[in-house]
């Protein structure tokens, strides 16, 4: 396999271009949803910019899409690829790092399962959210550790001024069916906002051209599908959001809020096997409080509690007739998590703002198999076995100073000190405790009127998470020492009025320690550190207004992701991906959003017979299409139908993961109040 071109000698003069080259605002005229202010850790634009790269999906362009589920809308942005994982969960990846390399925050408390360190992308409808937002790179060192890959932080919607009540629903095929209801108000000094939703479906159809005679997807491969409805596609979810907030006094403000999700589903791209969670619940209180001292200086401290429960169920006889391993027959998961966090922003003097953030987060994972087996398929215990407890403490302490020594430069210097202790490691005995020192900055120059300039430099670390220290099935190492990168970045963006808006950067990554499942010398998966790794890339993304009153956005990703130990591209990472995006009026009030993904070849690799196989998963074209109307019913109620069509050609592809969703409908209607 040939060593990739490296992109930063091709992209450095378009990015020394930026001066000369025109932007503008996101979406002319947009009105935007209220965000939860408390749930923001980072304050983007309050005094500087990062010197970093984020971007934001807001609940507007949430809606013009038509997305049902946080992983639906990060699919469309720049650095980004959302995939299926083994058990069907949407799982991201951030210019090339996995999703256990990414922290996902929910009003600024972290989102993960204890075990695994991951999260289901697809567990959390989008009615609810304001926006999400994004960084990447060497993200703040206030986000805490584990933020190799970047941070996603969706912020939810506050209960505003005036009342608003808001009913949707949609249904598709396969009895696909979706409801929501909003409703937010104020009364005094307190405010509401709450979100319920329902989303049920029989499964998604495959492509009409899926062809089951496929060595990689078809009936004769790990997958064994036959086409028509995708096996093990189904699912059951309810969502419930409750947010309370009261402010005594202007500088002081509180916040309660209740999220619990819900789900039942099949596992429809874990191979040879036929599972399904018959429950995953997840459960989440978090309480903040902000105290504004003087301009700029403010104190907020917030505590969480977390808990999750998921029981997946194999059906041991069909799993051992396609040719998996059947490791038990159900498993009960028990994730819990406890923390809280202390942020303090002090304004030193005119030019300099101090910023301090103390973490502290608690994983405890109990696990439990009913009708225990070994690789045979035979049970070794029956019944209930014993209960695994694995347990972890994180601590984190970061400072961060953003300063302004000339009127067009502005720097900002930060370091973090993480600990993490091990304290259960159920059968096995318990590592030792890893500690790292992550020091990072940056600059942010204005070359001219709404043109930046930004570079960054920082260390980044993560820690091993329980699965792959531990897992007896998936090949836990407890030997694990942490993945460290040096994080380059160097981008820009320019603006010319409201109507084009262009942003470049450009990223590189050296990567040591990186985590990997491996083949050991018995041919058995294990978790190991497989050496050195090379990521990067650019980004590149262009929003401008165009004839006839659309908007036309454009973004596209270079990556070179590098294992240099063993001298190949990184699974399941594809080296481009082309996103488009144009909206704008019809006809009759109507509105139509036309979108087209390109994702260029990506590697998958497994072993037979302890031989490598490598395969080229061929690039693949996707368009998307939704109309929506707008209109009145009586009592003056505003109202929206709309038309969603997804993979408008039926394309037939995957992603390495087994078949992908063929053309589906959704129709719909939302009225508000």
């Amino acid at each position: 396999m040939t060593q990739p071109e490296k992109p930063f000698s091709i992209f450095v003069t378009l990015l020394l271009s930026l001066a000369i080259t025109s932007a503008g605002a996101d979406e002319l005229g947009r009105r935007k949803t209220p965000a939860f202010k408390l749930g923001e850790i980072v304050v983007i634009g309050e005094r500087v910019n990062l010197a970093t790269t984020f971007s934001e999906v807001t609940a507007a362009e949430m809606r013009r899409r038509g997305v049902q589920t946080v992983g639906e809308a990060l699919e469309l942005l720049a650095g980004i690829d959302v995939q299926k994982g083994g058990k069907g969960q949407s799982l991201v990846k951030i210019r090339g790092f996995e999703a256990g390399d990414v922290k996902i925050l929910l009003d600024g408390v972290p989102l993960h399962e204890c075990y695994s360190g991951i999260f289901d992308l697809s567990a959390i409808p989008v009615e609810s959210i304001a926006k999400i937002r994004v960084t990447k790179g060497a993200s703040s060192v206030l986000y805490g550790v584990n933020t190799m890959g970047g941070v996603i932080n969706i912020i939810t919607k506050p209960g505003g001024n005036e009342p608003l009540a808001q009913v949707s629903t949609s249904f598709g095929d396969y009895g696909t069916q979706n409801y929501s209801l909003n409703y937010g108000g104020k009364v005094g000094r307190c405010n509401l906002f709450l979100t319920y939703g329902y989303r049920k479906s029989a499964g998604y159809r495959l492509s009409a051209n899926f062809d089951p005679g496929s060595k990689w997807v078809g009936e004769n491969s790990e997958y064994h599908e036959d086409g028509g409805k995708r096996e093990l596609s189904n699912y059951q979810k309810r969502t419930l959001n409750i947010k309370i907030g009261y402010q005594p006094n202007k500088p002081t403000q509180f916040c309660l809020s209740f999220d619990y999700y819900h789900n039942e589903r099949g596992c429809p791209v874990e191979r040879n096997r036929y599972w399904w969670f018959s429950q995953w619940d997840q459960s989440l209180l978090n309480l903040v409080g902000e105290r504004r001292l003087r301009e700029l200086s403010t104190v907020k401290v917030r505590g969480f509690w977390l808990y999750h429960r998921d029981e997946l169920t194999d059906d041991a006889q069909r799993t051992i007739s396609q040719g998996g391993e059947s490791w038990f027959d159900r498993s009960l998961y028990k994730d819990y998590t406890v923390g809280g966090e202390l942020h303090s922003r002090i304004n030193l003097w005119r030019s300099h703002l101090l910023k301090i953030g103390i973490g502290y987060v608690k994983d405890k994972n109990k696990q439990r198999e009913y009708n225990a087996k070994n690789r045979r398929g035979e049970i070794t215990t029956p019944g209930w076995g014993e209960e695994m407890i694995y347990e972890a403490d994180t601590y984190t302490l970061g400072l961060e100073e953003e300063s302004k020594p000339i009127e067009k430069l502005s720097l900002v210097l930060g370091l973090s000190y993480d600990y993490f202790n091990p304290l259960r490691s159920g059968d096995v005995p318990t590592p030792g405790s890893i500690e790292t020192i992550n020091p990072q900055a940056g600059l942010v120059y204005n070359i001219a009127t709404n043109t930046l300039l930004h570079i960054s430099l920082g260390k980044k670390t993560r820690f091993p998470h329980l699965k792959e220290l531990y897992s007896t099935h998936a090949g836990g190492n407890p030997d694990l020492k942490p993945q460290r990168t040096i994080a380059y970045e160097m981008g820009g963006e320019t603006e010319l009025g409201r109507k084009i808006n262009y942003r470049i950067s450009l990223f590189h990554n050296d990567v040591q320690d990186l985590i990997q499942r491996v083949e050991d010398a018995e041919g058995k998966k294990i978790y190991a550190n497989i050496g050195s790794a090379i990521i990067q890339g650019v980004e590149m993304g262009l929003k401008l207004g165009v004839p006839w009153g659309l908007w036309l956005g454009v973004n596209y990703t270079y990556l070179s992701a590098r294992d240099e130990q063993n001298d190949r591209t990184l699974e399941n990472r594809p080296s481009h991906k082309l996103n488009l995006d144009l909206h704008g009026p019809l006809f009759f009030g109507s509105t139509l959003t036309l979108g087209a993904t390109y994702v260029g070849s990506q590697y998958d690799y497994s072993f037979v017979e302890k031989t490598l196989s490598t395969r080229r998963i061929p690039p693949y074209l996707l368009l998307d299409a939704r109309l929506t109307k707008s209109f009145t019913l009586p009592f003056r109620l505003p109202t929206e139908a709309f038309l969603s069509v997804k993979n408008l050609t039926d394309k037939d592809y995957d992603e390495g993961n087994g078949p992908m969703p063929g053309r589906n409908f959704l129709v719909g209607l939302t009225i508000r109040h």
